[in-house]
Formats: structure tokens, sequence, C-alpha cells
């Protein structure tokens, strides 16, 4: 038994170097150096992981704009489509109201029913009508088609809407068409414009 004592003390003693000095147990440096080694390739497959989830993210929020654009624009073009006949359901519900025809009345009703449907389904769809009449002239959504002759409409002011504009999501799909109000201003201008024809 003793020599199996003496035995294990001494694999347990240090090594000494012959100046007296303890030396490192390569054991010891071969696993200082594997776990450095370790460390480093895990920073590095974290860091990798980052980078990847970082593309995922940006991969995912691209995706997801590219398909609402895609929508709008779908919407946009079928809307564009779809607006001469919503004009014409204005048109012809317009002209039934200045009857008094009963058959009349009863088709202005159904056509009302179905123009009040469409325009249900542009709204939900985000599409809504630019309001125009009586309100300053806005060159963003409105195109003038004229200068009302009145001198009495007020100048700058939208007088009548000859085809009503569309906007979706805030971008104008079509810009109401309108008559705009010169007021003294088309006066001021037509007077001048005699004077240069008298002289």
């Amino acid at each position: 038994m003793s020599n199996s004592k003496n035995e294990s003390d001494a694999t347990e003693q240090p090594q000494v170097d012959p100046h007296g000095e303890a030396m490192a147990d390569p054991a010891d440096e071969a696993s200082t150096d594997d776990l450095a080694t370790l460390t480093a390739e895990r920073d590095q497959l974290a860091a990798q992981l980052q980078r990847t989830l970082a593309d995922l993210q940006n991969f995912r929020k691209r995706r997801a704009q590219e398909m609402a654009e895609a929508r709008k624009s779908a919407i946009e073009t079928l809307t564009s489509e779809m607006l001469p006949v919503l004009d014409n359901f204005h048109l012809a519900t317009e002209i039934g109201q200045q009857t008094g025809d009963a058959a009349v009345q009863s088709i202005r009703d159904g056509l009302l029913m179905v123009q009040g449907l469409l325009q249900g389904v542009f709204e939900r769809h985000g599409v809504r009508e630019i309001s125009a009449e009586g309100e300053l002239f806005d060159p963003t959504v409105h195109e003038a088609v004229g200068i009302d002759p009145d001198p009495q409409a007020p100048s700058g002011k939208v007088t009548a809407v000859l085809q009503k504009g569309y906007t979706l999501e805030g971008r104008v799909i079509r810009p109401t068409r309108v008559m705009v109000g010169g007021g003294s201003a088309t006066a001021e201008r037509e007077a001048g414009e005699s004077e240069a024809e008298r002289d």
C-alpha cells in the first residue's frame, strides 16, 4: 500500500524545472487553448446568428412593404377602371332626379342602391372621394377645367364639380375636375382686355 500511496503523491506533485520553479502542466495549457478556441468560435457563431436574424427581420419588413405596395397598386388599377362606372351612376341618378315619373324614380332608387354598394367597396379599400364644392381651389387635388364667368362667384373657390376625384390612402388617383370662381379678377381681366382692344 505504501507504494501506491507514494505513486499517487508523485503524480499530484507539480513538476519542477532544474532551476526549482514549478512547470505548467501540458494538459492544462491544452485545455486553456481549447477553451479560448471554443470561446472564439462561440462568439463568432453568436455574431453570425445575430446577423442572420437581422437579415431575416429586414427581409420580413421588405416583404411586408412589397406586399402592401402590390395590394395598393392592384386596388389603384381596379379603382381607375371602375371610376367611369361610378361616374355613370352619378349621371344616371342626377337625370332621374329631374323627372317626376314614378317608374323613373324607382329605377333611380335602384341605381342609388347599386351606387352606394360600389362606393362602400371603394371606401373599405381606402378609396375616398375628394371634397371640392365651395372649398378653396387646391391644385394638388383639383383640376381646373374653367373659370366660372359669374362675377358674383367667390374668387379662388370651387363653384361646380364636373367630375368627382378620388384618393387612395392619401394619394390622388384622379383629381376632381372643377370650375373655379374668378369673381372680380375675371371682371378686371375682361375690363383690361376691353381697354386693350380699344387702344
